[in-house]
């Protein structure tokens, strides 16, 4: 009788333990979909993000297109709000798709796809600058192209984001900064990197307002944009 209660007994916990892994495997499954459809829905966001930055910018060169070089202030004022509002879009979407990817559940292969679009656009948006600046000489916009490789490769690009960190912080929006990976050789980034990097043979590299430069410290980053530009004054506090 307590050979039969005790079989009973190990079939209860095998059966019972049988549901638990059933259960577990379910409760798994459903937590591994959720995260995946989470996923991407990430992408997704990120995808139509870029669509509606790509939109904004081709937009703006539109109405470049219309303005004359003896632009009048008002319509150079409404073309630099829209693309400094835009700029700041891209900005929130660049640190959206690193916080992706730095949450160590994102698809890198997926987020290596956008960085490359993202990186185009950032060239986009470089070049759109170059034409206000060019149209509209008061508005005040001063960019540096900066290509890095990772700290292998490149052991002071590290350094050198730092300093143009400060840099930003300082100027805010009288500087606008468009980092771009060096090993990503292809397409327009394989162009401006043959075009400013010849001079340059290791890294890293800044192009500020179009002149080509190597490792500069912020005090000297600053120096030469307070040369450039009439807007940018030493004020003391740099």
């Amino acid at each position: 009788m307590r050979r039969k209660i005790s079989y009973l007994r190990y079939f209860s916990i095998l059966v019972l333990t049988i549901m638990i892994f059933i259960v577990g495997i379910y409760i798994g499954t459903s937590v591994e979909q959720q995260r995946v459809k989470a996923l991407y829905d990430d992408l997704q966001d990120q995808s139509l993000a870029y669509q509606n930055l790509v939109t904004e910018n081709n937009y703006m060169n539109y109405i470049l297109s219309k303005i004359n070089f003896n632009s009048s202030k008002k319509n150079c004022n409404l073309i630099t709000g829209s693309y400094f509002t835009s700029i700041k879009n891209l900005d929130n979407s660049r640190i959206k798709l690193e916080n992706y990817i730095n949450s160590g559940n994102g698809n890198e292969k997926a987020y290596l796809r956008l960085k490359k679009y993202y990186s185009d656009l950032q060239v986009d948006y470089w070049i759109t600058a170059k034409k206000i600046r060019e149209k509209c000489p008061d508005s005040n916009i001063n960019t540096i192209l900066y290509f890095y490789k990772n700290k292998k490769k490149c052991p002071s690009c590290e350094d050198e984001g730092v300093h143009l960190n400060y840099v930003k912080q300082k100027l805010k929006d009288n500087v606008l900064i468009f980092s771009l990976d060096a090993d990503n050789n292809q397409g327009v980034i394989r162009l401006l990197n043959q075009q400013f990097q010849n001079n340059y043979r290791e890294m890293p590299v800044l192009v500020i307002n179009g002149k080509e430069y190597g490792f500069k410290t912020n005090r000297e980053i600053f120096n030469i944009l307070k040369n450039q530009s009439k807007q940018i004054k030493d004020n003391g506090n740099y």
